[in-house]
């Protein structure tokens, strides 16, 4: 399958995976047919790119992407009610959520939503474990209005992936996953950052007491531990000593809050803001990697670099030898030599793909991204 613009889809185009929002609602299901009422869904609902059917390319997003959409959905009724309606929650077969969901209070509500957290965390945490390559590269249908559901799911996935390679216990990764779940959750308070400007010195400083809202939050919800409550409170701290809120250097910093650390900010260079476009995939990765042992813990970054290749699937490159190529497919654990497909444009500037396929090597190396489906 591949990533297709919503502007470019067609009526021969068929749905590879199905197509959902940030509260998990399917809008499109895979194996649909394109037609013009389809296309016009996709745009009322501000969906930039979907997923189509195409054998030449292939997408590893390794997590079951119903537990995704589930998992959106009960983020985004857990921001909306700010934690106190757990009356979705009923949906879920699980004796410990039905019966604090049963009384939808308050105290109960958090009781709940403590428990659907890490049985999701811990649904992704096997699906990871069993994936035999964990190479991410799937990109979900996030736009400016929709950002923080899908950053936040979207950060815990790759925390997830990266404390695996680490080695770090099953424990430790739920913690790991639930706090990058939460951390950014209290975001959702400051609406200036969605304005088209950069922020001026008085809302840098309120935007980052996000860091203690969200650790409050975190912290409130029941059965929530600590380490991942502290997540919230130190994902903006660095390496260095540069970060905020206490300027803490390495030996300070929890090794949980260095993930996610490293996650949140790739995660969000490959998105568009509203104060800016998205950085290509090869600089975000490249940004990452360039302040490993300065910004962010080098053992940390040698696991991002294991598992996030540096060109997605659909990335038009311009090669050492002059020629351009289209990345199809990307290789575990080689993330900077993905198999790539050379092409030549027609007078309609359409993209012929030609027979050979090729695999990178230390003779063709990639020079730059020319052009990426975001």
């Amino acid at each position: 399958m591949k990533i297709k613009k919503t502007e470019n889809i067609n009526e021969k185009d068929i749905v590879a995976i199905d197509v959902y929002d940030c509260t998990g609602k399917i809008l499109v299901k895979q194996s649909t047919q394109v037609t013009n009422s389809t296309i016009k869904k996709l745009k009322d609902y501000n969906i930039p790119f979907i997923y189509i059917k195409d054998d030449s390319f292939f997408v590893s997003y390794i997590f079951d992407l119903t537990d995704i959409a589930e998992l959106l959905k009960v983020l985004w009724y857990f921001v909306q009610s700010q934690g106190q309606n757990s009356e979705i929650l009923k949906r879920y077969n699980i004796d410990e959520i039905k019966m604090f969901a049963e009384y939808n209070n308050e105290v109960a509500s958090q009781i709940a939503y403590g428990h659907i957290f890490k049985f999701f965390i811990s649904k992704l945490y096997e699906k990871a474990k069993n994936s035999k390559e964990k190479c991410y590269d799937f990109i979900d249908y996030r736009n400016n209005e929709n950002y923080l559901y899908f950053h936040s799911v979207n950060v815990a996935a790759i925390s997830i992936l990266i404390g695996i390679d680490m080695g770090l216990q099953e424990k430790d990764i739920i913690d790991l996953g639930v706090g990058a779940l939460l951390y950014d959750l209290s975001m959702n308070l400051y609406k200036f950052i969605e304005q088209k400007r950069t922020l001026d010195t008085i809302e840098k400083e309120e935007m980052q007491q996000h860091v203690f809202l969200g650790y409050d939050v975190a912290r409130n919800i029941y059965g929530i531990s600590a380490s991942s409550a502290l997540i919230a409170y130190q994902h903006h701290e660095r390496n260095n000593g540069s970060g905020y809120p206490k300027k803490l250097k390495s030996e300070e910093i929890s090794l949980l809050s260095k993930i996610v650390a490293v996650a949140d900010v790739y995660d969000a260079l490959i998105s568009n803001r509203p104060f800016r476009k998205a950085y290509n995939s090869d600089e975000a990765w490249n940004y990452i990697l360039d302040n490993s042992g300065i910004l962010f813990d080098e053992k940390v970054v040698v696991s991002f670099k294991k598992i996030i290749p540096k060109f997605l699937p659909g990335d038009i490159v311009e090669l050492n030898n002059g020629k351009r190529a289209i990345v199809i497919k990307n290789n575990f654990g080689k993330s900077e030599q993905p198999v790539i497909k050379l092409f030549e444009k027609n007078d309609k500037d359409d993209i012929i793909l030609k027979d050979d396929v090729s695999v990178l090597n230390k003779n063709i190396f990639i020079i730059r991204v020319v052009e990426t489906i975001k």
